[in-house]
């Protein structure tokens, strides 16, 4: 129980200081982006790991985390950094190809942890390149890719470790109130719910998160 307050107050604290940075108007959205990409890359390997691991989920999630020295191949890019740049497509071991090589990694037992890594990386760097293109004005179809993952990601996960705590509710208890709820937002006038559907999409999967790693908790 320590254990798991601990952990709740942690990301309820990191989710505030989020919030709190969103609400300088001039470091908005820059670093926002900044906050969902390291935490993409750090946190969520390891959330991946424990809530899919189970008792393994410690050496899967040293693999899944070791994954992000693909970034070395940035270092043959001039600048090696440049914010308003796409990782995906642009550096070698980020390319199309690559990521079919990770996506047939998974399909075995021996590199199916390196490879789930690998696409946790190319997952959060897309997440990356939509909001410096939104930030750059040059998002195509902002209402199907606009604002993937934010802040508020980190509510849903949050909201659902909790609510899994309680034995009563199942996996689909939890799809059909996460499912229903991003169709109520259709039709609400609220700024909140305006939202594009592959911000749908993740609010479905970190809602998921939070509950797999809730379940796994009280285990």
């Amino acid at each position: 129980m320590k254990t798991r307050l601990i952990l709740i107050f942690l990301v309820w604290g990191f989710a505030n200081s989020a919030i709190d940075i969103e609400k300088v108007d001039t470091l908005k959205f820059i670093n926002s982006q900044k906050i969902v990409h390291l935490s993409g890359h750090l946190l969520l390997p390891a959330a991946i790991a424990y809530s899919g691991y189970g008792s393994n989920w410690k050496s899967a999630a040293k693999v899944m985390l070791a994954s992000n020295l693909v970034d070395a191949d940035h270092f043959l890019s001039k600048p090696i950094y440049d914010p308003d740049r796409c990782s995906i497509g642009t550096h070698p071991l980020h390319s199309l190809p690559a990521i079919g090589i990770y996506s047939a990694m998974t399909l075995n037992q021996r590199t199916q942890e390196l490879g789930i890594g690998l696409l946790t990386h190319m997952a959060v760097d897309f997440v990356d390149c939509l909001n410096t293109k939104e930030r750059l004005g040059t998002l195509k179809s902002p209402e199907i890719y606009r604002d993937p993952v934010n802040t508020y990601s980190l509510s849903h996960l949050i909201i659902w470790y909790g609510l899994a705590q309680f034995s009563e509710i199942e996996s689909r208890h939890m799809f059909a109130l996460s499912i229903g709820w991003e169709v109520l937002e259709l039709q609400l006038p609220f700024k909140f719910a305006q939202e594009s559907y592959l911000n749908k999409f993740c609010d479905v999967f970190f809602n998921s998160l939070g509950f797999y790693i809730g379940k796994n908790n009280i285990r």
